[in-house]
């Protein structure tokens, strides 16, 4: 396709591999809570001059799929805009299958509605009781197949052009965690089932959590996502270990026991079968949210809700831990009014163990917050 090919010639041409090793170097030492010149901060806007492929089609084709993700991908962070910019943006990009990836292989439709990322069709109880007798499901069916088959074809594509190559990280699908799969697959029903059928969603969180690490393991091969000994390109930044669990349903929605026994529980097997990973959950903090997520294979954190969280409080607890929180901001900042938290970390005093990340307007306006976030944090540079 001639528009991929010349965005990738334009990245072959104006990668700065100088700057891509610094800036991993960047991500590891304030992940490592070592001194950093500036907190790594990640500039989201949209780029100028270049338009992704409408979603429906690019999800049944690889070539515009990866167009698309060096375009524009996790929450908007990008390659394009970051390779002019020289942000503190890792390049990457992955398979962007939706969070149906791994539901899809226990039968589960995904359905594309007006151009959006995928919905998941939820499944009545007799049918996931059929398919937790069944066991791991076939890895290389359904979405299972399609992130298999797209991620070969970006490690094909990608050896062409050997800078985009070394530069641009392949990196995992959106595999969620345990329990958001579960509610993926029965609704909220779930909710009910934990009381009315605990066996069942057990034996599905257990199949879930089987099926997850046996996938992650599968695509491996795939990835070129490493980022030193323990830590991998991931979801818009760098996170500490292999994984990035995803806890976003049941950190709101159980009580604590309850979140003990159905989500920590499967959420721990994950992180030590891959010898470490991060944690993820959005909106407000429960008072017992440490515990929850808190493990022994804990590498990172990135609350989904800043505002909704203390700073102060948060990260006084995981610079205890050595535990770094990862890409705070994000899509919460809008708006420069929106962006008290950069001079909240200045007047905390906090100088590392923490990635950064806003959304501005346009490339003027990141440039102009750049500037100022390193030299405020005494850097004087000019990207």
């Amino acid at each position: 396709m001639e528009k991929l090919d010349r965005l990738l010639e334009f990245f072959e041409e104006n990668i700065d591999e100088g700057h891509v090793r610094r800036t991993e170097r960047l991500h590891l030492d304030a992940m490592a809570y070592r001194p950093v010149p500036h907190l790594p901060l990640t500039l989201i806007y949209p780029p100028d001059d270049v338009e992704p492929f409408p979603y429906e089609e690019a999800f049944d084709d690889p070539e515009k799929m990866l167009y698309n993700e060096l375009i524009r991908t996790v929450g908007g962070t990008s390659t394009c805009t970051s390779v002019l910019l020289k942000d503190d943006f890792p390049p990457h990009i992955r398979s962007n299958h939706g969070i149906g990836i791994i539901s899809s292989l226990f039968g589960a439709r995904c359905r594309i509605i007006n151009n959006n990322m995928p919905w998941v069709e939820h499944m009545e109880l007799e049918q996931i009781t059929r398919a937790v007798g069944k066991g791991v499901p076939d890895l290389a069916q359904a979405l299972g197949k399609r992130v298999l088959e797209t991620h070969q074809y970006y490690l094909e594509k990608l050896k062409g052009y050997p800078k985009c190559f070394r530069c641009v990280r392949i990196t995992q699908p959106d595999l969620q965690g345990p329990f958001d799969i579960a509610h993926l697959l029965i609704g909220n029903d779930v909710f009910l089932g934990v009381v009315d059928h605990p066996d069942l969603v057990h034996d599905l969180l257990a199949i879930v959590t089987d099926t997850y690490i046996a996938f992650r393991k599968k695509v491996d091969p795939l990835l070129t996502d490493r980022a030193g000994e323990g830590a991998v390109y991931l979801h818009g930044c760098l996170f500490g270990g292999k994984v990035l669990v995803k806890d976003d349903t049941a950190i709101i929605n159980l009580s604590q026991e309850m979140h003990r026994s159905f989500s920590k529980a499967y959420n721990d097997r994950i992180l030590e079968a891959f010898g470490g990973g991060s944690m993820h959950y959005c909106g407000p903090s429960r008072p017992w949210a440490h515990e929850a997520v808190g493990s022994p294979w804990l590498r990172g954190i990135n609350l989904g809700n800043p505002e909704q969280q203390d700073l102060a409080r948060e990260h006084a607890h995981w610079r205890e831990r050595k535990v770094p929180i990862l890409l705070w901001g994000d899509s919460l900042c809008l708006e420069p009014k929106d962006r008290p938290f950069l001079d909240d970390i200045r007047s905390l005093g906090i100088r590392t163990g923490m990635t950064l990340a806003i959304r501005v307007k346009n490339r003027e306006e990141a440039r102009a917050v750049l500037e100022q976030h390193r030299r405020a944090s005494g850097e004087v540079r000019t990207p």
